[in-house]
């Protein structure tokens, strides 16, 4: 083989604009050469890099142009269809060739400032097909004007010659036994000189040196791959994979790393500093994007490398000479992707690297280009991460680094490498349940809690996966055969969608919350059980919304107990003692009509598909117990619902979601639509009869004042067993429960996600009207509220609330704060504005000069107490008195209720609660009613005025608890009057003087 050099005289200058071209070149490029040799200190510019890997365009598998990698676009080509090489794929360990047929094939690049050398390192990877005088590999210029040439010459004496290398004077054929060019195996070349030293290596190995000292020539001849100009029968016969040229000679460092990651690539053995050991099969086969840096014997040293991959490392905190860190990746022309380690459940990348460490060189800093990497399914909230570990399934990583990134750079400092160590790229995705443990969750155990709320929850079959604290996460998926438990009392909170393949168990007060806005993206051939629990009085109505679909729309002959889906009869009463309950379809019902038109009531049965949010009635199921399990099972209802309503319609509707309904912000979207209140129904408990006449029982009203329980009956309880009403209803509107809006105006009720809430009945912060229940709700609502209690002589309480809200409240009526009265019991109380009749009253704020009208309705004769139930955020030292008019009575209701018998006459107005007693209107300071005092003597059943003056009280009257008046006595009155006369009983006694009047409540006993 002959190498061959020539060189006549070079121009001394260089032109500025290629100058600044080159420098450029320089600031475009990064290290990114082949190895990562590029530019650094001491070493020369890739002027040439023609890889087969990459830029090669092709006419089917002729060579059409062969791109210049180094920046200078030197770019190889051919036009003419003859003389094109092949490109042959996959040839050389897994790598394409350009082969030249050695006959008429060739590229050629135009002459260019980057390609007139004067010095230089050359390097090749390639064989010959055939020994005959001439392959030349490239060459520029020819036998008068070369510049350089790269040949293998194998004469045709029948002796083998071997390379030869210039003299001072002329070529010179130097004997080299042992050597030649193979026709069956590639090796690297380098030509290396400096204007002094031209020197051979095969394989990283001196093979051949020289000297030199002629100048070399510049022209402008193009360089041919494949041909030498102006000579004959020197076509390559011959492959080449890569052709590399520096503009200078390149530094040992740099030479070691460069035929590392050659030999690499392309499976060649090294015949000495062979340091990257990843590249054999015992390791791997890391063959691929191999780079380095380190530092050579003499000193010399690369810092900074990418090469062909995404990888880059430099900044060695130590590094001395003999110190080398290479890494070489697993896939050769990756594409790169995320998918689930399952071994961890994290994202990791498709690719994996491999080090190679020398010595020490301490930490580094290393970058990945993230450009081509597909990072869309990765959440900001997690960092894409740097893993490390010994073993290549990153089962259990040594070190884990997070990487900041800059535009499309990753980056971790202060890294650390052992050698053999295996990296890679992971993200956080997922928490997942493996059918026996959860992996990469925050809680207890590894499982989502409230913080998660970018990750998914994978659940995989097996063992049931359970959740025991609340819980965000970012999406659901259920694999086919998998449960999630989610325990009592627990929310899970979902941004976006579920995928349900197998069942989500909503235990006891669970509940499912979803984020998202718009129409829902749940799907899956599986579904979540959602339990709620209704009376079982056979006599007495559940109202009920389904908080899952299937389909789409509910069906009620799909609702379950604890032994399968119940059974449906066309008898009145259920049949508790079949397995599974058998219920009667008697009493299905919905309603939207005409308000108070009882014809609106609509017979539904079994199979009939109701959508999200539609209400309707079922009565009980017998069972023992005042409660009955029932199991809503489907898909989770989520996202946007809209119902077309029509103006003067009540509608019977229900929160549609396996969560608290946020009844304020339900209001408030709704508030141009409905006359914002919410009703629900509440049988009494002691129902008895399936006759409309005998049904007794009241809506209970909430609206954005506050809440009003519904009519209770305390008529069936004993000494000791408290009260048999309802709390008054919350915020929070329970899963599963039913209720009326009445339209005021045409247009679209909505449901969305935001009305939705976690609230829990067990503590009070959701009010479900089914069976006994106590309590109140907590909220953080400091604005004014008092309920006002009204019991008829059967035992039923009525309640009103009056409210001060200082935005919404005014004398006036005011929507969604003043409620309407829904129902119209036999007795009745109420507040009257103007010709509205309403349990909620809202007032702008607290005056103590009100007098707020009450309306009385009266069926039954008896006695009537009225009373305060409860107050909220009361000012101090408030009093709310009930004036009565007829009486001109002011009884203090924060001392005790009062009590008085009424009958069917009593005036409709006669009663207000006022919050300050009557001045006297004396002109005189010295005469003071209010120092008047009633007592009673039992002993002689006698009245006793103190104090009495004969010309201060001008006369007495006494009236029964009906308004009687029964006696009276004009002045002069005596300090002492008889009522022996009188029958035991409560009687009003009022007093006169000349300015004022003033009355007692007296108890004759």
């Amino acid at each position: 083989m002959i190498l061959t050099y020539r060189s006549l005289n070079m121009k001394n200058r260089i032109p500025l604009t290629s100058v600044l071209l080159i420098i450029c070149c320089l600031l475009c490029k990064a290290q990114n050469g082949p190895g990562g040799i590029e530019t650094t200190s001491g070493s020369g510019i890739l002027s040439l890099w023609l890889d087969a890997n990459q830029g090669v365009t092709t006419t089917g598998t002729s060579v059409d142009v062969w791109n210049d990698q180094s920046g200078y676009a030197n770019n190889a080509v051919q036009n003419t269809t003859g003389f094109k090489p092949i490109l042959v794929n996959n040839t050389l360990n897994g790598y394409p060739l350009v082969t030249f047929d050695g006959t008429d094939d060739v590229l050629s690049i135009p002459d260019a400032l980057s390609l007139d050398l004067t010095n230089w390192s050359f390097i090749i990877i390639g064989k010959v097909d055939l020994h005959k005088d001439f392959n030349a590999f490239f060459t520029k210029g020819g036998n008068s004007q070369e510049n350089y040439e790269f040949l293998a010459n194998f004469p045709s004496t029948g002796n083998i010659h071997y390379p030869i290398l210039f003299d001072t004077t002329d070529r010179v054929l130097y004997s080299e036994p042992d050597y030649m060019m193979s026709t069956t195996a590639f090796d690297i070349y380098q030509l290396d000189y400096n204007q002094v030293n031209l020197n051979l290596y095969q394989n990283n190995s001196l093979t051949q040196s020289d000297t030199e000292t002629r100048a070399p020539q510049t022209n402008a001849e193009v360089l041919l791959i494949g041909n030498e100009a102006g000579t004959t029968n020197r076509f390559l016969n011959g492959s080449i994979a890569e052709l590399i040229i520096f503009s200078s000679q390149i530094s040992l460092a740099e030479r070691t790393i460069l035929n590392n990651s050659l030999a690499a690539k392309y499976n060649i053995s090294l015949a000495t500093d062979d340091l990257y050991t990843q590249d054999n099969s015992a390791n791997g086969d890391f063959d691929h994007n191999v780079a380095g840096i380190g530092q050579a014997t003499d000193g010399t040293s690369h810092t900074n490398s990418r090469g062909t991959g995404i990888v880059t490392i430099n900044a060695p905190s130590t590094l001395s000479n003999g110190d080398y860190l290479f890494w070489g990746e697993d896939l050769i022309n990756p594409t790169y992707s995320f998918a689930n380690d399952p071994v961890n459940y994290t994202e990791q990348l498709n690719s994996k690297w491999r080090v190679s460490k020398v010595n020490d060189l301490g930490t580094v800093t290393i970058s990945f280009d993230i450009t081509g990497i597909d990072l869309s399914g990765r959440q900001t909230c997690q960092p894409l991460q740097l893993v490390i570990d010994n073993n290549s399934d990153f089962s259990s990583p040594t070190t884990t680094y997070d990487l900041t990134i800059t535009g499309n750079t990753a980056t971790a400092n202060n890294v650390s490498f052992t050698d053999g160590d295996y990296f890679t790229l992971r993200y956080l995705d997922q928490i997942v349940w493996d059918g026996t443990s959860f992996f990469n969750g925050s809680g207890p155990a590894n499982a989502p809690n409230d913080t998660n709320d970018c990750l998914k929850l994978l659940v995989k079959p097996s063992a049931a996966g359970t959740l025991s604290v609340d819980a965000h996460v970012r999406e659901v998926e259920i694999e086919a055969g998998a449960t999630l438990n989610v325990s009592d009392g627990i929310l899970l909170e979902v941004e976006n969608q579920l995928e349900i393949n197998g069942l989500i168990d909503l235990l006891g007060e669970a509940q499912l919350i979803q984020n998202h806005s718009g129409a829902t993206s749940n799907s899956g051939t599986g579904s979540i059980r959602v339990y709620q629990q209704g009376t079982t009085n056979l006599f007495n109505y559940n109202y009920w919304s389904s908080p899952v679909n299937t389909g789409g729309t509910w069906q009620i002959g799909s609702l379950e107990e604890a032994n399968g889906v119940f059974n449906f009869h066309t008898q009145h009463d259920a049949d508790p003692n079949t397995t599974p309950i058998t219920l009667s379809d008697f009493w299905l019902y919905d309603f939207n009509a005409v308000s108070g038109e009882y014809s609106g009531w609509n017979a539904l049965s079994t199979t009939d598909g109701l959508s999200p949010g539609r209400g309707y009635t079922m009565k009980g199921s017998g069972s023992t117990g005042t409660e009955q399990e029932y199991i809503f099972r489907g898909l989770p209802n989520d996202g946007n619902y809209s119902y077309s309503v029509t103006a003067g319609n009540d509608f019977l509707i229900g929160n549609p979601y396996p969560s608290a309904l946020d009844a304020d912000q339900f209001i408030n979207d709704n508030l141009s639509i409905i006359d914002g209140s919410l009703y629900f129904w509440e049988h009494f408990a002691f129902n008895s009869s399936h006759v409309l006449a005998d049904y007794e029982g009241g809506y209970a009203t909430y609206n954005l004042m506050m809440g009003v329980a519904a009519i209770a009956d305390n008529s069936g309880l004993t000494s000791g067993e408290g009260t048999a009403s309802k709390p008054a209803p919350t915020e929070h509107v329970t899963v599963g429960q039913g209720f009326f809006v009445t339209i005021e105006n045409a247009g679209n009720l909505v449901f969305n996600n935001q009305q939705r809430a976690f609230a829990r009945e067990s503590l009070n912060e959701t009010t479900f009207y089914r069976s006994e229940q106590s309590g109140s709700s907590q909220n953080n609502d400091n604005r004014t509220k008092i309920w006002f209690s009204f019991e008829d002589p059967g035992s039923h309480i009525r309640s009103l609330g009056l409210g001060y809200d200082s935005d919404h409240g005014s004398y006036d009526y005011d929507r969604g704060y003043d409620a309407k009265a829904y129902d119209d019991q036999r007795n009745e109380l109420y507040w009257i504005l103007g010709s509205q009749r309403l349990t909620i009253q809202a007032l702008s704020s607290f005056n103590i000069e009100d007098e707020i009208q009450l309306g009385i309705k009266i069926t039954d004769a008896g006695n009537y107490t009225f009373g305060i139930s409860d107050t909220e955020n009361l000012p101090d030292n408030t009093t709310i008195f009930l004036k009565d008019e007829l009486l001109n009575l002011y009884h203090n209701l924060n001392e005790s209720d009062y009590t008085i018998p009424l009958d069917q006459n009593t005036n409709k107005e006669r009663f207000k609660i006022v919050f300050q007693e009557p001045n006297t209107l004396s002109v005189d300071p010295t005469e003071d009613v209010n120092s008047i005092s009633i007592l009673y003597d039992k002993k002689t059943e006698s009245i006793k005025i103190k104090p009495i003056k004969s010309d201060t009280v001008m006369s007495l009257s006494i009236f029964n608890s009906i308004g009687q008046n029964v006696h009276t006595l004009a002045a002069p009155i005596q300090s002492h009057t008889d009522i022996s006369f009188l029958p035991t009983g409560i009687y009003i006694v009022k007093v006169e003087t000349h300015l004022a009047q003033k009355s007692f409540k007296l108890v004759k006993h």
